[in-house]
């Protein structure tokens, strides 16, 4: 427990010296964290290009996948610092530096009173586009993982839900998403994850089987809620600073005939799906640290 004190008294520090520079200053710290990240994080380095190359296939040179890797590292080092600064988020800062695409289809769904979910991923600055999603009238909740520093889980669920929403463990989380729904809420998932044998079916992602979690396909089907893919993005790239542009597509088409672990497996492949068509022609802003595709041996001693 005191470790995990310490590092959460280091965290803090981390936020307060942040939160003293201006806004460009604390961007250009971000952009130089996340490069001397991939300059020195040679095993990772090696495993976020492997994953991008294994992911795109014969067309992506090693050079391409380097590229990609180092501008992924600077866009999560910026990400850092952004989410270092959320406490001192507002409407006007949205306002001024988050552009919105497709509200109109949660506001279309919504009127239904089934509830809505938003589908995204660990892409882009996530923790951004929940806040702004809130700011902007449309608060999230969202379904996480409990960080395993208790600390650090207090701090960090506190400003997830600063304004407003809520925070969902993912343990035993099924009926609080469903209630969520009845409620005529919205619901955020991040389906991006490799999910175990027993919680997972096995889908295509980027070419290649990915076992993903089946739950929301199976509540989606029950509570007739419509399905929002939903991603945020640095515009510009890292050239244009702390602009971002959030994207929400259409409602996906939900299957319940037929058998229903095969109309299961239909639904969660359609989310999968919409999860790789925005990652390719934006790769540099998904997490490529997940191993999607399989459990990572563990090393032997």
């Amino acid at each position: 427990m005191r470790v995990d004190f310490l590092a959460y008294i280091a965290c803090r520090t981390f936020v307060w010296f942040v939160n003293l520079l201006p806004l460009s200053a604390a961007l250009r710290l971000g952009n130089a964290i996340g490069g001397a990240a991939f300059r020195l994080h040679g095993a990772r380095r090696r495993m976020v290009a492997d994953n991008i190359m294994k992911a795109f296939g014969p067309q992506m040179t090693s050079a391409g996948a380097l590229a990609i890797a180092a501008s992924f590292y600077r866009n999560l080092g910026a990400s850092l610092v952004e989410f270092a600064r959320i406490e001192r988020l507002d409407r006007a800062y949205v306002d001024l530096n988050v552009t919105f695409e497709g509200l109109e289809h949660a506001d279309r769904e919504l009127k239904k009173g089934k509830g809505v979910v938003f589908l995204s991923a660990h892409f882009g600055n996530w923790e951004l586009l929940n806040a702004s999603l809130a700011l902007k009238g449309y608060p999230v909740n969202a379904v996480v993982r409990p960080l395993d520093n208790p600390y650090m889980d207090d701090y960090i669920e506190r400003l997830r839900t600063r304004f407003g929403g809520s925070v969902i463990g993912k343990k035993n989380a099924v009926r609080k998403m469903m209630g969520v729904l009845n409620r005529n809420g919205i619901l955020g998932i991040l389906l991006d994850q490799r999910a175990s044998r027993r919680d997972g079916v096995e889908v295509d992602f980027f070419g290649l089987p990915a076992r993903t979690s089946k739950g929301l396909a199976a509540i989606v089907m029950k509570t007739g809620s419509a399905v929002i893919p939903v991603f945020i993005r640095r515009e510009g790239g890292l050239r244009g600073g702390l602009k971002h542009r959030v994207t929400l597509r259409p409602p996906l088409e939900i299957t319940s005939t037929g058998l229903r672990e095969e109309a299961i497996r239909e639904n969660t492949q359609r989310f999968t799906s919409a999860i790789e068509g925005f990652i390719r022609p934006y790769p540099s802003e998904w997490f490529w640290f997940h191993s999607r595709w399989e459990r990572r041996r563990k090393r032997q001693s």
